[in-house]
C-alpha cells in the first residue's frame, strides 16, 4: 500500500509554482528592458535633426526660409523712400569700422552659406520622401 504523503505532494506543487514564477518574473523582466530600450531609443532620436527633418520637411523648409529672410533683414541697411533702396551711413575709415564692415560681411556670407546648405539638405530629404513614397505606391 502506497501512501501518498500530503507534504510531499504540496512540496511538489511548490516546486512547480516557483519555477512558473521564476520564468514569469524573467520574462516580465526581460519585457521590461526591452522597453526601456525602445523609450531611450525614442528618446535618442527625438533629439536629432534629421528625425524632425525626416517627419516635417516641408515645415522645416518654409520655417528656414522665414527665419534666413528675418536674418538678411536684421543684417541690412535703413530702407527709405518708396524704391526700397538701401542706405549705409557713411563711417570714417578707422581699423575698428573696417573690422566691424568685415565681419559684417563675414556673417552676411556665413548666413548665406548656411541658408543655402539648409534647402539643400532639406529638399534632398524631401526627394528622398517622395521617392519611397512613389515606390510604395507603385
Amino acid at each position: 500500500m502506497e501512501t501518498n504523503n500530503p507534504k510531499s505532494r504540496d512540496i511538489k506543487e511548490l516546486k512547480v509554482r516557483k519555477i512558473a514564477l521564476k520564468q514569469e518574473m524573467e520574462q516580465i523582466q526581460a519585457d521590461i528592458e526591452s522597453s526601456l530600450k525602445d523609450v531611450r531609443h525614442s528618446v535618442v532620436d527625438r533629439t536629432r535633426i534629421r528625425f524632425w527633418v525626416e517627419k516635417y520637411p516641408l515645415q522645416l523648409l518654409g520655417s528656414a526660409l522665414i527665419v534666413g529672410f528675418i536674418l538678411a533683414r536684421k543684417g541690412g541697411g535703413k530702407t527709405t523712400g518708396t524704391d526700397n533702396t538701401t542706405i549705409k551711413a557713411e563711417a570714417p575709415a578707422t581699423a575698428e569700422s573696417s573690422r566691424s564692415s568685415f565681419t559684417s560681411l563675414l556673417m552676411d556670407e556665413l548666413k548665406k552659406m548656411a541658408s543655402q546648405r539648409a534647402v539643400r539638405f532639406l529638399m534632398q530629404r524631401l526627394e528622398e520622401a517622395l521617392d519611397e513614397r512613389k515606390s510604395k505606391e507603385g
